[in-house]
């Protein structure tokens, strides 16, 4: 009924099982060494996370007490600027406001205006170099 001896189908049972176990084995070895590479790159990964998350804390911490100093500034400038003569009480000359060549005989309205923006321009300078100060910790 059997074209082999029992003993052959044996033998061949015993091998199918002997590279079934040798695979399985395998698989578990690798797995495992797999599983560790994963957690150590992980681990790798958070640390090197929490580095640049610091340095960008620190960076953000920075800019904001530049900005902070700006603004402090332009305060204290607009409080000056209230004791110029404003546009109204100047003195004109057919119909034009008479200036001179420099920002000392500005009224206190433009002057104001100046400065605000100056100081504009200055937070968005500050806030950019902070940008690029961000970008080149987290690229290193």
């Amino acid at each position: 009924m059997f074209p082999l001896s029992i003993g052959t189908y044996v033998k061949i049972i015993i091998g199918g099982l002997i590279v079934f176990g040798a695979w399985y084995n395998g698989y578990s070895i690798g797995y495992g060494k797999l599983t560790t590479y994963k957690l150590e790159q992980e681990a790798a990964t958070r640390a090197k996370e929490a580095e640049q998350q610091t340095a960008t804390d620190q960076i953000r911490k920075d800019k904001d007490a530049q900005i902070s100093a700006i603004n402090n500034q332009l305060s204290d400038a607009l409080i000056e600027l209230r004791n110029r003569p404003s546009r109204a009480s100047q003195s004109t000359v057919n119909g034009q406001v008479t200036c001179g060549n420099t920002g000392a005989s500005l009224s206190a309205e433009d002057s104001e205006f100046l400065e605000r923006e100056a100081s504009r321009a200055d937070q968005i300078r500050v806030a950019l170099e902070a940008c690029y100060a961000q970008y080149d910790a987290v690229t290193k």
